[in-house]
């Protein structure tokens, strides 16, 4: 064979060896991942705000048992007397959530920018506006660590060194300054079609979006009031001089879904009765001198909540709490109530067929039960008739008490409970609305600061506004001229300041069945300008802000507890009578972590989660921060366990496709692989 030919052999042989290494490539993709090109920013940002609405198994651990608890949105205890589940918070710290969710958000700024360096902005203009929005997504999720947890690394996170745990200041600072840029650079002259399909809040529209900013960014100011005064005003008068969520039609919220998955309703698990709270009770009890809403046939149940208090049942209900219904059970319904709080918790015993949650125990249940005596706890001393009632009790441990009430108190259909229609996954799931904008507003104005409008007119407006949501509209007028007090010493009417004094109540001696009279005395927030005032217009703000953001943003409630001491958060703690305020008191610095306060043996430190930089947020748990001991803690988790497995679903979504169409859909790779194990592990059970 001469040369020549050798040669042609060689480079046959060569094309055919890299047509193989061609083919052998091609094998080797997996078809379930997608490269970068195919992948688009909007599909990360949508699966992020997707994932922050909260599956079942994240939303009860820290929407219902951790939020809910702490703004004292429902009775539960747990967080209310100083304990915690520690390892419903590590779960929120992890990739699967939290951590994920802002993974998710940078994710889709970095990708868009690249894209739009390399020059795919001019095929695909939108990218630019969709950098933005994930930039004031990522603002808000930001805040949702920080003010649990303090200080984290969310400045140099995400950058591929460790990164350095930044103050709650410093975090502020950025979250700031990033709601105002990107609000700044979206653009509403960008068709944004393409994200119809792809985001959540908004289906794309730049003005909401605009208006999400400029709310958050009024928000966020606001919290930091009392450590940066001149920031805030700085801020805050920006962002008030511009569009802010002032309607329905602006609500930033996403649409809950039936099923097991990310939409899937945050109130959705039906074994969680979210009892009404003490809290809420007190609140809403004689406000507005609106008649509680019944038909003809259970009026006669009805009782004036301003000349009765009901059975005083000092040998059976505990008296250490700063409640000032302490030790009364209210065995009627009460005549006048704020017209919102029907809408949001069921009548016992009645079922309307529409707020009675059937899981909890239908209203037929709802039987009379005995109170055991005190010197002997096998013997039966009172009997009590829970139907057609509208009360609650401090949460907390009875200790003694407990048993000889549990008839009473151990049936979720004995008190009243979050209403059927915010389980059923038909609503938007609120993270921002407009009756906020206004009371935010309205603070700001009684500081001084020049914003639109005057307090009176912006409180009045959040007033309105929520009665909107409730489809309340027609007793707007009556509402906001009524100087009836509630239980607490505040009224409606903004100019109506005088405070409440006390007055002769009548009520029931059940021991002895006598009608006798006492002397009601409205409790002092001693936490809020030395305890001299419930009726002054920061506190009627603050009231009706709270009541307004039942049931959806108990964080934000409880987030304006800690920085003013505002409201009352009623609760029973062993060892006396705690405080008004729960946690931080008001101003003493940026809202950092909760500081439980507890006596006695349930006393807890405060949750200090250290944060591992590399793996923002993972959660770290410290020696001392559980009050357990080891044997205990794996007690406690095991009861959990157990808890969830008798309640796990018994349907779980078989998801197929390849990655891009996962990430569409809002899913991550971590999800997929999720929800295939729970798949095969629902089918074994069956």
């Amino acid at each position: 064979m001469n040369t020549k030919n050798i040669l042609l052999t060689g480079m046959f042989t060569l094309a055919a060896l890299f047509s193989s290494c061609n083919d052998f490539q091609e094998i080797n993709e997996d078809p379930n991942q997608v490269g970068e090109d195919k992948v688009k920013p909007e599909w990360f940002l949508n699966a992020s705000i997707i994932g922050a609405q909260m599956n079942p198994e994240i939303a009860e651990r820290i929407f219902i048992a951790e939020w809910n608890r702490a703004a004292r949105f429902n009775r539960g205890s747990g967080f209310t007397i100083g304990t915690d589940n520690n390892d419903y918070i590590t779960l929120y710290l992890s990739n699967s959530y939290a951590v994920g969710w802002l993974n998710k958000a940078t994710q889709a700024i970095e990708l868009g920018e690249k894209k739009i360096e390399a020059g795919e902005a001019e095929q695909y203009p939108y990218y630019k506006n969709v950098v933005q929005m994930a930039r004031i997504w990522r603002a808000y999720l930001n805040a949702e660590v920080s003010d649990g947890f303090g200080p984290i690394p969310a400045l140099s996170a995400f950058t591929g060194v460790p990164g350095e745990y930044d103050s709650v200041e410093a975090i502020y600072g950025f979250i700031l300054k990033e709601l105002k840029e990107a609000e700044a650079s979206l653009d509403p002259s960008i068709n944004m079609e393409p994200m119809a399909g792809e985001d959540a809040f908004y289906a794309g529209n730049v003005n909401e979006w605009k208006k999400y900013a400029n709310s958050l960014r009024m928000r966020y100011a606001m919290r930091i009031s009392a450590v940066s005064p001149e920031l805030a005003k700085t801020e805050f008068e920006d962002a008030a001089s511009k569009t802010f969520i002032s309607s329905l039609d602006d609500l930033a919220g996403v649409q809950e879904k039936d099923g097991w998955n990310d939409l899937t309703g945050v109130m959705s698990r039906t074994w969680n009765a979210q009892p009404m709270s003490v809290t809420f009770k007190n609140l809403a009890e004689g406000l507005g001198g609106i008649e509680f809403p019944l038909p003809d046939s259970l009026k006669s149940h009805l009782k004036d909540p301003h000349t009765y208090m009901g059975l005083y049942l000092n040998k059976h209900f505990p008296l250490n709490t700063n409640d000032p219904c302490a030790g009364f059970y209210f065995d009627a319904i009460p005549q006048y109530v704020d017209p919102r709080a029907p809408k949001l918790f069921s009548v016992v015993g009645w079922n309307d067929g529409v707020v009675y949650s059937d899981y909890i125990g239908a209203a037929s249940e709802v039987h009379p039960v005995e109170l055991m005596d005190p010197n002997d706890n096998s013997k039966p001393m009172l009997t009590i008739d829970p139907r057609y009632t509208w009360g609650t009790w401090v949460a907390g441990e009875w200790n003694n008490l407990s048993g000889l009430v549990s008839a009473l108190t151990g049936k979720n259909y004995n008190y009243p409970s979050m209403a059927k229609q915010y389980r059923m996954n038909t609503q938007k799931r609120v993270f921002f609305g407009p009756w906020e904008s206004y009371f935010l507003i309205a603070e700001a104005a009684l500081k001084g600061w020049t914003v639109p409008g005057t307090a009176q007119s912006n409180y009045e407006s959040g007033i309105t506004a929520s009665f909107e949501y409730h489809g309340l509209q027609s007793q707007v007028s009556q509402y906001l001229s009524s100087t009836d007090y509630n239980r607490v010493g505040t009224s409606v009417s903004f100019t109506h300041t005088t405070e409440a004094k006390p007055y002769t109540v009548n009520y029931v001696d059940p021991y002895t069945k006598e009608n006798k009279t006492m002397t009601y005395n409205f409790p002092k927030n001693s936490i809020y300008r030395g305890g001299a005032y419930n009726n002054d217009a920061l506190t009627k703000i603050l009231t009706q802000k709270y009541i307004a953001q039942v049931p959806w943003l108990p964080e934000e409630a409880w987030s304006d507890h800690r920085r003013l001491g505002l409201l009352h958060l009623f609760a029973r703690r062993p060892g006396g009578i705690p405080r008004a305020g729960a946690f931080a008191a008001p101003g003493d610095a940026l809202p950092a972590r909760a500081a439980h306060q507890a006596s006695g043996r349930n006393a807890v430190q405060p949750q200090r989660h250290r944060l591992r930089p590399q793996q923002f947020p993972r959660a770290r748990r410290r020696g001392g921060d559980f009050p357990l001991q080891r044997g205990q803690r794996r007690g406690a988790r095991r009861a959990v366990r157990g808890r969830d497995r008798a309640h796990q679903p018994h349907q779980h979504r078989h998801r197929r496709g390849r990655r891009a169409a996962a990430l569409r859909a809002g899913l991550s790779r971590f999800a997929l692989r999720h929800e295939r194990t729970e798949a095969r592990q629902g089918a074994a059970r069956h």
